[in-house]
């Protein structure tokens, strides 16, 4: 074992711009830099040129056979053939790396170098096919995308998934593989202290914060936001993600601010703003209630009212003391749990509650115990 001094580190796009990837590049690559490692930033973003010709070309007609398909430019064998010359170039390049450290399971340098190859991520695409887009038998392409996938996650040394339940399930698919579950993490540039708490107390502002794929939860909120006005008037609610253009109408307290980018000033400014003074924060979208945003509020001080999904059980459990578990996605129901916090006669308890439950969700904590795992198999 030895220590490690430098690494190359792959993701899809810029890891120095904080907009890359829910932030996640940025936060991880900042802090093996802070520790005094040497990083090689490497971007395998798609190629333009060849994504349009895609596009342009094959894709039109698979859209046609199966309309449904999750196949695109990203999962296709042009890209991983593409992304897999740009990996053969940087590693020749940096000669005296480590180890590579890629930011998806999608690809890795298996075949072309003898040092350690980790990889990080949420979940994988045979598990995204399942679980989320409900896809149970693949077509043909989406099934040699999923190979693709297999044959370089069975190429890696060690495995991070930033999830409990995906490591489980990483662990029963991929036999005899390094898959380890290392916690989670908070993606803020912004310090909390207790003071925030005081400004909730006065608040009048709920949060939602997630893409359209979340309008679900969004819509759910809105209708029980509408109803709780006659009894609040002064109520307000910050929707985070998605534009005024997403929904047919709108009540009025209701400000849609879209994707807040960090890397802007004056949009991070705002994001953190409404963070600091959301009272609380809500998506209760089934099977997946924004988990970064989650926990994010909840190192904010803010209660969360979330659906029970599964990862956040697994990281949670089933009883928390910082807000409450909305089991259906119902506005009669939402309107319910967020009656008993408006309401709750110790409201600065459960945002005690919530920070505490994610304070150790540090970068530095998670960067350590990943460092002592590479260092463990490098030699």
């Amino acid at each position: 074992m030895r220590s490690l001094k430098e690494v190359n580190v792959f993701t899809d796009g810029d890891s120095s711009q904080i907009s890359t990837w829910s932030n996640v590049p940025f936060f991880l690559t900042e802090t093996l830099l802070a520790k005094g490692i040497k990083v090689n930033r490497i971007d395998i973003s798609p190629s333009r040129k060849l994504s349009r010709i895609f596009y342009s070309t094959f894709y039109r007609v698979l859209t046609r056979i199966n309309k449904k398909t999750s196949y695109t430019y990203l999962r296709s064998l042009v890209h991983f053939l593409d992304t897999r010359n740009k990996i053969a170039a940087a590693i020749k390049k940096h000669p005296f790396a480590d180890a590579d450290i890629f930011i998806t399971f999608s690809f890795s340098s298996t075949g072309l170098t003898n040092k350690p190859i980790i990889q990080f991520c949420d979940w994988t695409y045979s598990y995204d096919l399942a679980h989320f887009s409900n896809i149970m038998a693949p077509d043909i392409f989406e099934r040699q995308a999923v190979k693709r996938e297999d044959s370089q996650i069975m190429g890696a040394d060690l495995i991070f998934p930033l999830f409990p339940s995906i490591t489980e399930y990483m662990k029963d698919r991929y036999s005899n593989k390094n898959i380890f579950y290392l916690g989670n993490v908070i993606n803020s540039l912004y310090k909390v202290s207790p003071d925030e708490i005081n400004i909730k107390n006065n608040s009048n502002s709920l949060l939602f914060v997630g893409s359209k794929k979340y309008i679900a939860g969004a819509k759910a909120l809105i209708e029980a936001f509408e109803s709780l006005k006659h009894t609040y008037p002064k109520l307000a609610l910050d929707i985070i993600g998605m534009q005024t253009s997403d929904f047919e109408i709108l009540p009025v307290g209701v400000s849609c601010h879209g994707y807040l980018d960090k890397g802007n000033d004056t949009e991070r400014e705002l994001y953190y703003k409404i963070f600091r003074n959301a009272r609380i924060f809500i998506n209760t979208t089934p099977k997946w209630g924004a988990f970064s945003a989650s926990i994010e509020a909840m190192y904010f001080y803010t209660p969360v009212i979330v659906m029970p999904y599964n990862e956040f059980l697994k990281t949670f459990g089933q009883n928390i003391d910082f807000g409450y578990y909305c089991e259906e996605n119902n506005a009669t129901l939402i309107k319910s749990k967020i009656l008993d916090i408006l309401q709750h006669e110790s409201y600065q308890q459960l945002c005690i509650n919530a920070n505490n439950a994610v304070k150790d969700f540090t970068w530095d904590a998670y960067v350590d115990k990943m460092v002592e795992k590479i260092e463990e198999i490098t030699k």
